[in-house]
């Protein structure tokens, strides 16, 4: 089959099955024993260990006890007799899509399969999907190219569909839905601090819904708006998952530039109206793949990148006025290093860039006005990245703010991925908010268990000491390798029983946005 530019069409290409068709037993039975007759596999084959779907093999691990392995021996140099057959052919080829443990990234898409990422597989009894066919560069930038014209054309249209005796009906709209979001504050922990914020969103809400130089991020927020109350069935005061992340995003923005010297008042607008319009793009993003549940393909992940673009094109009036808000729009996923997988923007030496779709006026701007919007997309990487990792999704669970500052600070070794000055401020401020001199905590049975029991106790003395003691953090700390200054005392004649050093992960581990 040839696509319309004459090429022939690649497997990778195809649109996979959602349901993945379980490979016959019996195939994999007279596999095995083609290579080992003289063993007994009929009862090690009661697992399927492989299912295959058009374009993928799909490798279920997590069906394995955590007792068996692929491997054999101690040393796990060589896959064991049963599993060699099918493990040894994939070594080489790719991974299918972006696969996960526990919300962190153990390889990307079209990484390379080797000994050391099974390994990994095993130990953590992962799912993973290999490529059939391997997807070269070439592969992969024609298949973005082809999508991008897709897309591309869809922006054409939305934008052309717009009629301006229709504006002051979109505009309304959002102001409604936004106010609604504004009315009832996202971040419970931050409750205090949303009266200081408050202004700057209704600011920004207003200038989103009424300057017409914005009307195409209105329109977009409101396509986002109309796609997730239909399909997600809500409520007349819900908004939906992208716009509650577009609001907490631009909150916890202001949180880190209130703890800044960088930003005025004048500067703290402009952040707010652009961490309002930084997601719009997704809204020409195809719903099979912005809402999809399982872990995105290569090419997928590519075409979300792609959001970033489209943001800029809808709040530059379809880049008839180009202007430091839509250019820092599509600056959000640059990276310090703007060579990391992960970077990606509208920026010429950025890893994934789309650059080649400014037209050369916006081009000629940008270059101009790059350096005015560093600023504002370092505040919204770290704040997007935090409120994206700890917050649930159709795809995934929520994770708790210690792990999400893990994961973080995990990708930006080498200070690399988020401007470190920035990074360590919001720390400070996470740190100062949960953990204020003087805070009294409760006695739980993992905080027993870590510091106070040296040997084990009875449920009954568990409970014991629960309901007699408590704890108070008496100094706080700034940063993580820091630890926390704490005392356990009586609550009847208020001894202190403990002096202790407790690191804030411990309790960050906990706690939930």
């Amino acid at each position: 089959m040839e696509n319309a530019r004459g090429r022939a069409q690649h497997p990778y290409f195809k649109k996979t099955a959602s349901a993945f068709e379980i490979w016959n037993k019996s195939d994999i039975i007279k596999i095995l024993i083609n290579q080992a007759p003289n063993r007994d596999y009929e009862s090690k084959t009661e697992k399927t260990v492989m299912e295959k779907s058009g374009d993928h093999l799909f490798f279920p691990l997590a069906q394995l006890s955590k007792s068996e392995s692929i491997f054999s021996g101690t040393d796990r140099e060589e896959f064991s007799i049963k599993y060699k057959p099918i493990m040894m052919p994939i070594l080489g080829k790719q991974l299918a899509v972006n696969t996960y443990y526990a919300n962190d990234l153990i390889a990307a898409a079209n990484t390379p399969i080797t000994i050391e990422l099974l390994r990994i597989f095993d130990d953590l009894k992962i799912n993973f999907k290999v490529n059939r066919y391997d997807v070269t560069h070439e592969d992969r930038d024609h298949a973005l190219d082809l999508a991008m014209a897709e897309i591309i054309q869809s922006k054409r249209s939305f934008l052309d569909q717009l009629d301006e005796q229709d504006f002051p009906a979109i505009q309304t709209r959002v102001e409604t839905f936004l106010k609604n979001t504004l009315g009832s504050p996202k971040i419970k922990q931050f409750e205090n601090h949303f009266q200081e914020v408050k202004g700057y969103l209704q600011m920004a809400n207003s200038a989103i819904s009424s300057d017409q130089k914005f009307i195409g991020t209105a329109a977009a927020l409101d396509r986002i708006y109309q796609n997730e109350k239909e399909k997600f069935k809500l409520k007349k005061m819900e908004s939906g998952e992208t716009i509650d992340h577009i609001i907490k995003t631009c909150w916890l923005s202001l949180i880190i530039a209130d703890a800044l010297e960088d930003f005025d008042e004048k500067e703290c607008e402009t952040l707010s109206i652009i961490c309002m319009g930084h997601d719009g793009g997704k809204c020409l993003i195809p719903k099979d793949i912005l809402y999809k549940q399982g872990r995105h393909t290569q090419i997928e992940s590519d075409i979300m990148k792609s959001h970033v673009l489209l943001s800029y094109i809808l709040s530059s009036d379809n880049q008839h006025r180009p202007s430091l808000e839509s250019f820092a729009m599509a600056l959000h996923h640059q990276k310090e290093n703007p060579d990391l997988p992960q970077s990606y923007s509208i920026l010429e030496e950025c890893r994934t860039s789309f650059y080649q779709y400014l037209t050369p006026e916006a081009q000629n701007q940008l270059n101009e006005t790059y350096h005015l919007t560093k600023k504002y997309y370092r505040v919204i990487s770290i704040a997007d990245t935090f409120e994206a990792i700890s917050a649930e999704r159709v795809y995934k669970k929520a994770s708790s703010i210690g792990k999400t500052l893990k994961i973080m600070l995990k990708e930006d070794k080498n200070n690399n991925f988020f401007y470190t000055p920035y990074l360590n401020a919001f720390i400070k401020v996470l740190l100062n908010r949960f953990f204020p001199h003087n805070l009294l905590f409760t006695i739980s049975n993992e905080f027993i268990e870590t510091f106070l029991a040296s040997n084990q106790l009875s449920p009954q003395e568990k409970s014991f000491y629960k309901s007699t003691y408590k704890g108070i953090i008496i100094n706080s700390c700034s940063t993580l390798d820091q630890t926390l200054d704490c005392v356990v005392y009586n609550i009847q004649n208020k001894n202190v029983v403990h002096n202790l050093k407790v690191s804030p992960d411990f309790f960050l581990d906990q706690i939930y946005l």
